[in-house]
């Protein structure tokens, strides 16, 4: 790295450093936000004023330069997900043995929220499109059922 470099490094605020290194462990702007305790804009504000200083493009580049600034030998493995978000083991076992259980019929599909042997979203395409039109579809009949006891209710108070 050229002295140029490092010299327009050291014009960055150390609120933006910070932020940029959270930006090269794969963290989007609302973590690093509650991480700092900040607001997300000012998160984006901190990022766009170290990209212009920098001269660069994306706040990756300007990450991936402060991160080489301050230690170019360490390694940063490709992470795209953070490492807490990942399956537990027996999580994963669980989730496989209720699905298969349930893979018998159309109508045994899993809830559309966390249960205690479902605590991850594991939801297949098939439940990802059925649970909105089955909540449509229970919205639209109660409405419906609402409307009939009312028109009853009119008719026999008339």
């Amino acid at each position: 790295m050229g002295k140029n470099r490092v010299s327009t490094i050291e014009k960055l605020s150390a609120a933006q450093v910070e932020t940029l290194r959270h930006v090269y462990a794969h963290q989007n702007s609302k973590e690093i936000a509650r991480l700092m305790g900040v607001s997300p804009h000012t998160v984006d504000a901190r990022i766009k004023a170290a990209i212009r200083i920098l001269g660069v493009s994306t706040r990756i580049e300007a990450a991936r330069i402060v991160h080489d600034a301050s230690d170019p030998t360490a390694y940063q493995p490709l992470v795209y997900q953070p490492p807490e978000l990942a399956y537990p083991p027996q999580a994963a076992e669980t989730d496989q043995a209720q699905s298969e259980k349930r893979q018998s019929g159309i109508f045994s599909i899993g809830y559309p929220f966390p249960t205690k042997g479902r605590p991850f979203n594991t939801h297949g395409q098939r439940e990802r499109i059925l649970w909105p039109i089955l909540i449509a579809f229970g919205t639209i009949m109660a409405f419906a059922a609402l409307y009939t006891v009312l028109l009853g209710l009119g008719a026999m108070l008339s």
